[in-house]
């Protein structure tokens, strides 16, 4: 693949991973929807807050080139987030209905981080590029 085509792939995939954390807000501000969600399956209500923070600051580190060193610890907490969130789901009984959201959040995660991977590789410092 091109490094465009990978651009372009990172992008897409980063924006959509930023958008799904950046939705945390929804759980600090614990909308009656997702306290009942919760409550089914079993999750106690003070986890929002603190699940939506996480969420949010992980989506801030990912969009926010300055924060590169973050970047590996938010992808790895997505990762670990939507993979429990899958097991949660799973264990309560639900379909691939209901998990396979969850799933297709990861893989996208997964998919953004190794392209993020890949662009970092190919991107060479001034420094070492001779004229």
């Amino acid at each position: 693949m091109s490094n465009k085509g990978i651009t372009i792939v990172y992008w897409v995939t980063t924006i959509f991973v930023a958008f799904v954390g950046l939705a945390g807000i929804l759980n600090i501000l614990q909308l009656e929807s997702l306290v009942k969600v919760n409550r089914e399956l079993g999750l106690p209500q003070y986890l929002m807050p603190f699940l939506g923070t996480v969420k949010v600051l992980g989506a801030i580190a990912i969009l926010i080139p300055a924060l590169k060193k973050l970047h590996e610890a938010a992808y790895f907490g997505f990762i670990f987030y939507f993979i429990g969130a899958t097991y949660v789901l799973i264990c309560n009984g639900g379909g691939i209905d209901k998990f396979g959201v969850t799933i297709v959040i990861v893989a996208f995660t997964i998919v953004s981080y190794l392209t993020f991977l890949k662009r970092k590789k190919n991107v060479i410092p001034k420094q070492y590029i001779k004229t």
